[in-house]
């Protein structure tokens, strides 16, 4: 950056200031060629300085930090949200070699007690979110940042000299001086994983990625995890699995702590990184934070957790992530009578047609898989995850994840009988059903068929029955003859 800054991941906090003021001197000392002890005044041109801040970018290659240029064209020339204050320390004349040297050897915590009582210029952001501080005084200033959006540490104060020397010409001085302070900037992001999740009570996983600043110093870091109101925790706090991406396992309670506390009124897995830990961040600030756990919904619903991120004095960055479980009908009637609803007809539940026309791997509930049409011929399964909606993003159908819900029929109550078709459907609302329709009609009367024990014994007596009747019948016709016989 240029002049004097000590933001960003120097080594010490001289470094920033040392860097650019030596590249300064070095310069004015080609023009009058002589040395620290003695080189004469440098002559600055009259008129007052300008200092354009240029917050949240890097510098690129037509305007590496320390030359003073300006962006290039089309480059952005700064980011929303930033706030800075220049105070000029007092009694020092840079043309002069002695203030010169005190300059160099200068760093901003230094600087600060010199510049307590001096009145701070705060400038103007300009349309294309670039700091403009007109009207300075030529000097040595300390840059404070003291505003940074959202997901911004601060940058570190840093010290810029006014005037510059023209890096393209060497008879020239810059009067507008541009800078780049370095902004570490870190993210947050949620994800969710329900697509194997059927019903209430399977697991749904949460998995938050969380970047780490590029800073050589970070006083906190801490990642909430919001649970919606419906989703509770699987196991304990204690089951948080928490990393750094690519780097050796973390140690519990050494390098970090999780506990489970509440935060505006919901149920919060909150991750605190200890000083160890924050060490072992800052090894890669290319790495990520991954933290996860498992959860259950606990009644149908769209459920949105919330994950925070604070991270230093960068505020608080979120994400959220959803998972959306609601209910699917089964209504059974006779045909043609739609208001004649049927009670104790038995489905289950498949999450395929293959399963369904297998008769394997129904639904399991926590009665067991064989549900039974009410009083109103009603089957209500309370609790089905999305069919449209699956890993926290919308599903279309026929995508992979998208998911269809197959009804088959097990039976139907005596007298009646319907077709062995499997019903299909989908779970698209929390609230309004969609209602799968079976229809039934009433056993035709038939003749029993002859194959029946009960049956065959019953016509075996009959005929033995006639048969004795019979044999007594002729018995009776017999005598009588006889008597006929004597009589004549």
């Amino acid at each position: 950056m240029t002049a004097m800054r000590t933001s960003g991941a120097m080594d010490a906090p001289r470094a920033g200031s040392i860097l650019a003021l030596v590249t300064l001197f070095a310069f004015l000392l080609l023009l009058v060629g002589g040395t620290t002890a003695s080189a004469a005044d440098a002559v600055f041109p009259g008129g007052p300085k300008t200092l354009v801040i240029h917050p949240g970018i890097e510098a690129g290659p037509a305007n590496t930090r320390g030359t003073g240029l300006p962006p290039a064209a089309g480059e952005p020339a700064g980011i929303a949200g930033h706030a800075y204050e220049v105070k000029r320390v007092p009694g020092l004349r840079l043309e002069k070699t002695v203030d010169w040297n005190r300059a160099v050897e200068m760093t901003p915590a230094e600087a600060a007690p010199l510049v307590a009582d001096q009145p701070a210029e705060t400038g103007a952001t300009s349309p294309d979110e670039s700091i403009v501080f007109e009207g300075l005084a030529d000097g040595l200033y300390l840059i404070t940042e003291t505003a940074a959006p959202a997901g911004a540490i601060r940058a570190k104060p840093f010290l810029v000299a006014l005037p510059l020397p023209d890096p393209a010409n060497a008879e020239a001085w810059l009067t507008t001086v541009h800078v780049y302070p370095k902004t570490a900037s870190v993210l947050v992001g949620l994800g969710v994983r329900d697509a194997a999740a059927v019903t209430c009570g399977d697991p749904v996983s949460w998995t938050s990625l969380s970047a780490i600043p590029e800073v050589d110093q970070l006083s906190s870091y801490r990642v909430q995890h919001l649970l919606a109101v419906g989703v509770t925790l699987r196991g304990t706090a204690a089951d948080t699995s928490v990393e750094i991406t690519g780097q050796p396992a973390l140690r519990a309670g050494a390098d970090y702590t999780v506990e489970e506390t509440r935060v505006d009124g919901r149920v919060a897995i909150e991750t605190q990184f200890t000083e160890a830990g924050i060490t072992k961040l800052l090894v890669d600030t290319g790495a990520e934070v991954r933290i996860s756990f498992e959860s259950a919904v606990s009644a149908p619903g769209e459920f949105v957790n919330e994950v925070r991120l604070f991270a230093g004095d960068a505020g608080v960055v979120t994400d959220t992530a959803t998972t959306k479980f609601g209910p699917l009908r089964i209504l059974v009637h006779e045909k043609g009578h739609p208001n004649n609803l049927i009670e104790d007809a038995e489905f289950r539940l498949y999450t395929s047609e293959a399963a369904a026309r297998g008769g394997n791997g129904a639904v399991g509930f926590a009665a067991g898989a064989d549900l039974r049409t009410d009083a109103d011929g009603l089957i209500t399964v309370e609790c089905l995850r999305y069919s449209n909606h699956a890993d926290g993003l919308d599903r279309a159908p026929g995508s992979e994840l998208y998911r269809d819900y197959f009804a088959k029929p097990v039976s139907y109550p005596a007298g009646w009988t319907g077709e062995d078709v499997i019903l299909r459907g989908g779970v698209t609302s929390a609230t309004e059903p969609e209602t799968l329709r079976a229809v039934v009609w009433k056993n035709a009367s038939v003749i029993p068929p002859i194959p029946v024990l009960s049956e065959t014994g019953g016509r075996i007596t009959a005929a033995l029955l006639l048969g004795g009747v019979l044999i007594g019948a002729g018995a009776l016709v017999a005598a009588r003859r006889r008597r006929e016989q004597r009589g004549t």
